[in-house]
Protein backbone atom coordinates (compact mmCIF):
# COMPACT_ATOMS: atom_id res chain seq x y z
CA UNK A 1 0.00 0.00 0.00
CA UNK A 2 1.08 3.54 -0.77
CA UNK A 3 2.44 5.59 1.77
CA UNK A 4 -0.47 8.23 0.77
CA UNK A 5 -3.39 5.32 1.20
CA UNK A 6 -1.81 4.64 4.39
CA UNK A 7 -2.64 8.49 5.59
CA UNK A 8 -5.68 8.60 3.54
CA UNK A 9 -6.62 5.70 5.92
CA UNK A 10 -5.95 7.68 9.31
CA UNK A 11 -7.89 10.70 7.95
CA UNK A 12 -10.76 8.25 7.54
CA UNK A 13 -10.52 7.25 10.72
CA UNK A 14 -9.87 3.08 9.83
CA UNK A 15 -7.20 1.02 11.43
CA UNK A 16 -4.03 0.23 9.90
CA UNK A 17 -1.06 -1.92 11.57
CA UNK A 18 1.09 0.95 9.77
CA UNK A 19 1.10 4.14 11.46
CA UNK A 20 1.90 6.98 9.15
CA UNK A 21 4.65 8.81 11.08
CA UNK A 22 6.95 11.93 9.89
CA UNK A 23 10.78 12.03 10.30
CA UNK A 24 12.40 15.28 9.70
CA UNK A 25 16.49 14.68 11.27
CA UNK A 26 18.81 17.73 10.55
CA UNK A 27 21.88 17.08 8.14
CA UNK A 28 24.13 16.47 11.20
CA UNK A 29 21.73 14.22 12.46
CA UNK A 30 21.70 11.94 9.00
CA UNK A 31 25.11 12.12 8.69
CA UNK A 32 25.19 10.46 12.38
CA UNK A 33 21.88 8.03 11.11
CA UNK A 34 24.76 7.59 8.35
CA UNK A 35 27.93 6.78 10.62
CA UNK A 36 25.90 4.36 13.26
CA UNK A 37 23.79 2.41 10.28
CA UNK A 38 26.63 2.04 8.07
CA UNK A 39 25.20 3.75 5.36
CA UNK A 40 22.21 5.72 4.41
CA UNK A 41 19.89 2.07 5.02
CA UNK A 42 18.09 4.10 7.48
CA UNK A 43 15.94 5.65 4.91
CA UNK A 44 14.24 2.00 4.29
CA UNK A 45 12.58 2.70 7.42
CA UNK A 46 10.98 5.97 6.24
CA UNK A 47 8.21 6.77 4.08
CA UNK A 48 6.75 9.86 2.42
CA UNK A 49 3.62 9.78 4.35
CA UNK A 50 2.93 13.23 3.98
CA UNK A 51 4.78 15.85 1.29
CA UNK A 52 4.25 19.59 2.04
CA UNK A 53 2.99 21.65 -1.74
CA UNK A 54 4.71 25.02 -1.26
CA UNK A 55 2.03 27.77 -1.49
CA UNK A 56 2.07 30.47 0.67
CA UNK A 57 5.54 29.64 2.11
CA UNK A 58 6.27 28.13 5.18
CA UNK A 59 6.94 31.40 7.72
CA UNK A 60 5.91 35.07 7.50
CA UNK A 61 5.27 35.11 3.88
CA UNK A 62 8.94 34.76 2.77
CA UNK A 63 8.60 35.00 -1.03
CA UNK A 64 8.52 38.62 -1.77
CA UNK A 65 10.96 39.86 0.79
CA UNK A 66 12.01 43.23 0.51
CA UNK A 67 15.59 44.00 1.76
CA UNK A 68 15.92 46.57 3.86
CA UNK A 69 18.95 48.53 5.94
CA UNK A 70 20.40 46.79 8.65
CA UNK A 71 19.65 42.94 7.50
CA UNK A 72 15.73 44.14 7.91
CA UNK A 73 13.32 42.41 6.02
CA UNK A 74 9.50 43.61 4.53
CA UNK A 75 7.07 41.20 3.70
CA UNK A 76 4.28 41.35 1.20
CA UNK A 77 1.87 43.04 4.37
CA UNK A 78 4.25 45.86 4.77
CA UNK A 79 5.43 44.48 7.80
CA UNK A 80 9.35 44.35 8.80
CA UNK A 81 10.69 41.76 10.55
CA UNK A 82 14.33 41.04 12.06
CA UNK A 83 14.31 37.07 10.61
CA UNK A 84 16.54 34.64 12.29
CA UNK A 85 16.40 31.30 14.13
CA UNK A 86 13.07 33.38 15.67
CA UNK A 87 11.94 35.88 13.86
CA UNK A 88 10.82 39.12 15.42
CA UNK A 89 8.24 41.57 14.23
CA UNK A 90 10.04 44.88 14.01
CA UNK A 91 7.43 47.34 13.12
CA UNK A 92 3.65 46.58 12.08
CA UNK A 93 2.16 48.53 9.21
CA UNK A 94 -0.56 49.89 11.10
CA UNK A 95 0.12 52.17 13.58
CA UNK A 96 -3.58 53.15 14.40
CA UNK A 97 -6.25 50.79 15.12
CA UNK A 98 -8.12 51.59 11.82
CA UNK A 99 -7.49 49.83 8.18
CA UNK A 100 -8.13 53.37 6.16
CA UNK A 101 -5.53 53.17 3.43
CA UNK A 102 -4.22 49.75 3.73
CA UNK A 103 -4.95 46.89 1.10
CA UNK A 104 -3.87 43.27 1.67
CA UNK A 105 -1.01 42.36 -0.93
CA UNK A 106 -2.84 41.30 -4.14
CA UNK A 107 -3.39 37.01 -3.48
CA UNK A 108 -3.41 37.04 -7.85
CA UNK A 109 -0.36 38.33 -8.49
CA UNK A 110 1.26 36.93 -5.43
CA UNK A 111 0.78 33.41 -6.33
CA UNK A 112 1.75 33.78 -10.05
CA UNK A 113 5.31 35.51 -9.21
CA UNK A 114 5.97 33.11 -6.16
CA UNK A 115 3.77 30.64 -5.94
CA UNK A 116 2.58 28.12 -8.98
CA UNK A 117 6.23 28.11 -10.09
CA UNK A 118 7.40 26.00 -7.43
CA UNK A 119 4.42 23.70 -7.70
CA UNK A 120 5.05 21.51 -10.48
CA UNK A 121 8.42 19.86 -9.09
CA UNK A 122 6.84 19.57 -5.52
CA UNK A 123 4.19 17.59 -7.61
CA UNK A 124 6.53 15.31 -9.13
CA UNK A 125 8.16 14.80 -6.28
CA UNK A 126 5.10 13.53 -4.21
CA UNK A 127 3.11 11.39 -6.22
CA UNK A 128 3.00 8.94 -3.44
CA UNK A 129 2.63 10.86 -0.47
CA UNK A 130 -1.01 12.17 1.45
CA UNK A 131 -0.44 15.99 -0.30
CA UNK A 132 -0.55 19.34 1.37
CA UNK A 133 -0.43 22.48 0.85
CA UNK A 134 0.98 25.40 3.71
CA UNK A 135 -1.03 28.61 4.32
CA UNK A 136 0.35 29.41 7.48
CA UNK A 137 0.00 32.65 9.51
CA UNK A 138 -3.40 32.44 10.80
CA UNK A 139 -6.10 34.75 11.97
CA UNK A 140 -4.78 35.72 14.96
CA UNK A 141 -1.23 35.49 13.63
CA UNK A 142 -1.69 37.65 10.61
CA UNK A 143 -3.81 40.06 12.90
CA UNK A 144 -1.09 40.84 15.83
CA UNK A 145 1.63 41.03 12.74
CA UNK A 146 -0.31 43.69 10.89
CA UNK A 147 -0.98 45.67 14.14
CA UNK A 148 1.28 44.66 16.29
CA UNK A 149 1.23 41.70 18.91
CA UNK A 150 0.30 43.92 22.54
CA UNK A 151 -1.59 46.82 20.40
CA UNK A 152 -3.67 44.10 18.89
CA UNK A 153 -4.30 42.28 22.36
CA UNK A 154 -5.31 45.71 23.73
CA UNK A 155 -7.54 46.35 21.03
CA UNK A 156 -9.41 43.31 21.59
CA UNK A 157 -10.63 44.98 24.68
CA UNK A 158 -10.46 48.86 23.79
CA UNK A 159 -10.93 48.71 19.94
CA UNK A 160 -13.64 45.81 19.75
CA UNK A 161 -15.01 46.78 16.58
CA UNK A 162 -12.11 47.61 15.09
CA UNK A 163 -10.42 43.86 15.78
CA UNK A 164 -14.13 42.35 14.41
CA UNK A 165 -13.19 44.38 10.62
CA UNK A 166 -9.30 43.72 10.70
CA UNK A 167 -10.14 39.67 10.93
CA UNK A 168 -12.97 40.17 8.97
CA UNK A 169 -10.68 41.53 6.31
CA UNK A 170 -7.89 38.72 7.02
CA UNK A 171 -10.44 36.33 6.80
CA UNK A 172 -11.72 37.16 3.06
CA UNK A 173 -8.29 37.30 2.02
CA UNK A 174 -7.55 33.96 3.38
CA UNK A 175 -10.75 32.45 1.88
CA UNK A 176 -9.17 34.32 -1.60
CA UNK A 177 -5.99 32.62 -1.29
CA UNK A 178 -7.04 29.26 -0.29
CA UNK A 179 -8.86 29.58 -3.60
CA UNK A 180 -5.75 30.17 -5.47
CA UNK A 181 -3.82 26.95 -3.49
CA UNK A 182 -6.96 24.81 -3.73
CA UNK A 183 -5.91 24.77 -8.04
CA UNK A 184 -3.32 22.04 -7.04
CA UNK A 185 -4.40 18.05 -6.59
CA UNK A 186 -3.99 18.47 -2.88
CA UNK A 187 -5.38 15.90 0.01
CA UNK A 188 -5.08 18.82 2.93
CA UNK A 189 -4.59 22.64 3.78
CA UNK A 190 -2.28 22.60 6.39
CA UNK A 191 -3.23 26.21 8.45
CA UNK A 192 -1.70 27.72 11.67
CA UNK A 193 -2.87 30.06 14.10
CA UNK A 194 -0.47 30.38 17.45
CA UNK A 195 -3.57 31.64 19.79
CA UNK A 196 -2.25 29.68 23.00
CA UNK A 197 0.65 29.42 25.42
CA UNK A 198 1.42 26.86 27.56
CA UNK A 199 -1.46 28.04 30.39
CA UNK A 200 -4.10 28.14 27.71
CA UNK A 201 -5.78 30.27 25.20
CA UNK A 202 -3.60 33.89 25.49
CA UNK A 203 -6.86 36.09 25.08
CA UNK A 204 -9.84 33.80 26.71
CA UNK A 205 -12.09 31.35 25.22
CA UNK A 206 -14.90 34.28 25.10
CA UNK A 207 -12.70 36.51 22.33
CA UNK A 208 -12.38 33.17 20.67
CA UNK A 209 -15.38 32.55 20.42
CA UNK A 210 -16.97 36.13 19.52
CA UNK A 211 -13.91 37.41 17.46
CA UNK A 212 -12.40 34.11 15.06
CA UNK A 213 -14.57 31.15 15.44
CA UNK A 214 -17.43 32.68 12.73
CA UNK A 215 -14.14 33.19 10.46
CA UNK A 216 -12.66 29.70 10.99
CA UNK A 217 -16.23 28.57 10.38
CA UNK A 218 -16.16 29.98 6.95
CA UNK A 219 -13.09 29.53 5.90
CA UNK A 220 -12.86 25.35 7.08
CA UNK A 221 -16.22 25.17 4.67
CA UNK A 222 -14.52 26.90 1.88
CA UNK A 223 -11.51 24.15 2.13
CA UNK A 224 -14.17 20.91 2.96
CA UNK A 225 -16.42 22.01 -0.15
CA UNK A 226 -13.59 21.20 -1.94
CA UNK A 227 -13.41 17.81 -1.14
CA UNK A 228 -9.82 18.73 1.36
CA UNK A 229 -9.28 18.36 4.63
CA UNK A 230 -8.84 20.91 6.76
CA UNK A 231 -5.51 20.82 9.41
CA UNK A 232 -4.57 23.31 11.94
CA UNK A 233 -1.44 23.98 13.56
CA UNK A 234 -1.29 25.11 17.47
CA UNK A 235 1.24 25.27 19.58
CA UNK A 236 0.90 25.08 23.42
CA UNK A 237 -2.43 24.23 24.72
CA UNK A 238 -5.38 23.78 22.31
CA UNK A 239 -7.48 22.64 24.49
CA UNK A 240 -9.83 24.79 25.43
CA UNK A 241 -10.84 25.54 22.46
CA UNK A 242 -11.17 21.98 20.88
CA UNK A 243 -14.62 21.87 20.68
CA UNK A 244 -15.52 24.73 19.08
CA UNK A 245 -12.63 24.15 16.70
CA UNK A 246 -15.07 20.28 15.92
CA UNK A 247 -18.20 22.40 15.44
CA UNK A 248 -16.58 24.68 12.70
CA UNK A 249 -15.96 21.98 10.71
CA UNK A 250 -11.83 20.81 11.55
CA UNK A 251 -10.81 17.98 10.67
CA UNK A 252 -7.32 17.28 12.09
CA UNK A 253 -5.47 19.14 14.98
CA UNK A 254 -1.57 19.39 14.91
CA UNK A 255 1.15 19.90 17.14
CA UNK A 256 -0.51 18.38 19.82
CA UNK A 257 2.41 19.32 23.03
CA UNK A 258 1.96 17.13 25.80
CA UNK A 259 3.84 19.27 28.11
CA UNK A 260 0.94 21.48 28.32
CA UNK A 261 -2.19 19.51 27.92
CA UNK A 262 -3.74 16.10 28.68
CA UNK A 263 -3.30 14.70 24.85
CA UNK A 264 -4.63 11.31 25.85
CA UNK A 265 -7.52 12.41 27.45
CA UNK A 266 -8.35 14.50 23.93
CA UNK A 267 -8.20 11.50 22.07
CA UNK A 268 -10.69 9.90 24.64
CA UNK A 269 -12.91 13.04 24.24
CA UNK A 270 -12.77 13.68 21.13
CA UNK A 271 -10.90 11.26 19.00
CA UNK A 272 -14.25 9.98 16.75
CA UNK A 273 -14.47 13.46 15.97
CA UNK A 274 -11.32 14.76 15.20
CA UNK A 275 -7.65 13.64 13.61
CA UNK A 276 -4.49 13.92 15.98
CA UNK A 277 -1.18 14.43 14.35
CA UNK A 278 1.86 14.78 16.52
CA UNK A 279 2.05 14.46 20.35
CA UNK A 280 5.68 13.10 21.14
CA UNK A 281 7.33 15.10 23.41
CA UNK A 282 9.80 17.83 21.78
CA UNK A 283 9.92 19.58 25.00
CA UNK A 284 10.53 16.80 27.69
CA UNK A 285 10.67 13.29 26.07
CA UNK A 286 12.73 13.46 22.67
CA UNK A 287 15.21 16.19 23.56
CA UNK A 288 15.56 14.31 27.72
CA UNK A 289 14.62 11.34 28.14
CA UNK A 290 16.27 8.01 27.72
CA UNK A 291 16.20 6.24 24.27
CA UNK A 292 13.75 3.43 26.46
CA UNK A 293 11.82 6.23 27.21
CA UNK A 294 11.60 7.61 23.74
CA UNK A 295 10.42 3.88 22.65
CA UNK A 296 8.19 3.33 25.50
CA UNK A 297 6.08 7.01 24.41
CA UNK A 298 6.33 6.03 20.73
CA UNK A 299 4.81 2.82 21.52
CA UNK A 300 2.04 3.97 23.67
CA UNK A 301 0.86 7.03 20.94
CA UNK A 302 0.27 4.52 18.01
CA UNK A 303 -1.33 1.91 20.84
CA UNK A 304 -3.93 4.38 21.86
CA UNK A 305 -4.38 7.48 19.20
CA UNK A 306 -3.84 4.38 16.54
CA UNK A 307 -6.42 3.30 18.06
CA UNK A 308 -9.90 3.69 15.80
CA UNK A 309 -7.28 5.38 13.14
CA UNK A 310 -7.32 9.17 13.04
CA UNK A 311 -3.40 9.66 13.58
CA UNK A 312 -0.04 10.73 12.49
CA UNK A 313 2.39 10.49 14.62
CA UNK A 314 5.64 12.99 14.70
CA UNK A 315 7.68 14.85 17.48
CA UNK A 316 5.04 17.92 18.97
CA UNK A 317 7.65 20.34 16.97
CA UNK A 318 9.21 17.96 15.07
CA UNK A 319 12.84 16.29 15.45
CA UNK A 320 15.26 19.64 17.54
CA UNK A 321 18.54 19.58 16.44
CA UNK A 322 19.30 19.34 20.12
CA UNK A 323 17.71 15.60 20.45
CA UNK A 324 20.23 12.77 20.99
CA UNK A 325 21.23 10.89 18.09
CA UNK A 326 20.59 7.55 19.86
CA UNK A 327 16.64 9.09 20.91
CA UNK A 328 16.93 10.20 17.03
CA UNK A 329 17.11 6.01 16.30
CA UNK A 330 14.97 5.27 18.69
CA UNK A 331 12.13 7.04 17.54
CA UNK A 332 12.89 5.95 13.92
CA UNK A 333 13.08 2.37 15.02
CA UNK A 334 9.85 2.22 16.83
CA UNK A 335 7.54 4.65 14.51
CA UNK A 336 8.73 2.36 11.96
CA UNK A 337 7.41 -0.99 13.28
CA UNK A 338 4.08 -2.16 12.82
CA UNK A 339 1.79 -2.29 15.14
Amino acid sequence: MLPRDVTKLAFQFKEYPEIPFLFNASDKQKEMLNKHYGGAFWEEKTKPYVKTIMGINQYLSHYGMEELPGGLKKDVFGCIWDIGNISHLIEPPLKEPSLKGYKMPDIGEYCKRYVYPVWDKDLKKSDNSFRVVPHNFGLFERAWSLRGFENFLIDMVQEPAFCEELIETIADWMIESIDHLLAAPVDGVFLTDDYSDQRGLIFGLDRFKHFFKPHWKRIFARIKKAGVYVILHVCGCAAPAVPDLIECGLDCLQSLQPEAMDIYQLKRQYGKDLRFWGGLGAQSTLPFGTPDDVKNEVKRLKEQFGKGGGYILEGAKGIGEDVPIDNVIAYLEEASKLM
